[in-house]
């Protein structure tokens, strides 16, 4: 009995941890600042003058989904190839579920540059880690109404509001990240597809 006594309180706080591990707020608030303070290409199929206030505005949108209560929701976990995804599932309201998805890639790769001028193509060895987050957000009349993907050190790199579809290229990028963004974009998309229809 003591035993039991002394398990409950750790299970207790592991389950609680669990159900407030959506990181969209932080993830926000970062990729605000890294947005702040450096040159950015705004593509925006919804408008021919897309600017930083469009793209904050818009974060006020997600940073409403970041604040959702998750203790009226049912949490679930689990592993699918490099893909950890976390999914909040809600039987009220109008979301219906927020898919938080983890992706890990370690890069090591050659790519050949070719040049227009009579040089000899080069190539280079390419290594670098790369932390992907996406974040998926059903409601009752859309599959996926709100898709926001950034990685740790590069920041926000597209979000999508219903048919909406915000792409960020920054004039710094990150080595490596064009190579990559491709493949993670598809993989990405499929999943979600995927996990909207569970």
């Amino acid at each position: 009995m003591t035993s039991l006594a002394l398990l409950f309180p750790v299970l207790f706080s592991m389950l609680f941890s669990q159900q407030t591990n959506l990181q969209l707020a932080d993830d926000i608030r970062k990729d605000a600042q890294l947005l702040a303070n450096t040159s950015v290409f705004i593509s925006d199929n919804a408008t021919l003058s897309p600017s930083l206030q469009t793209v904050d505005s818009d974060m006020q949108l997600f940073l409403v989904t970041a604040s959702i209560d998750l203790s009226l929701s049912r949490y679930s976990a689990k592993q699918l190839g490099k893909h950890h995804v976390q999914t909040w599932r809600f039987n009220e309201g109008n979301i219906t579920a927020i898919h938080q998805i983890e992706t890990s890639i370690d890069l090591d790769t050659v790519v050949t540059q070719r040049y227009l001028e009579n040089r000899a193509p080069t190539q280079q060895r390419i290594q670098n880690n790369f932390q992907f987050r996406t974040y998926a957000v059903s409601t009752a009349d859309a599959p996926i109404k709100l898709y926001y993907l950034t990685e740790a050190e590069q920041g926000l790199l597209e979000y999508k509001i219903d048919d909406r579809h915000v792409e960020l290229v920054y004039s710094k990028k990150k080595q490596g990240l064009s190579d990559l963004m491709p493949k993670v974009k598809d993989e990405l998309d499929q999943l979600v597809v995927m996990l909207s229809k569970e």
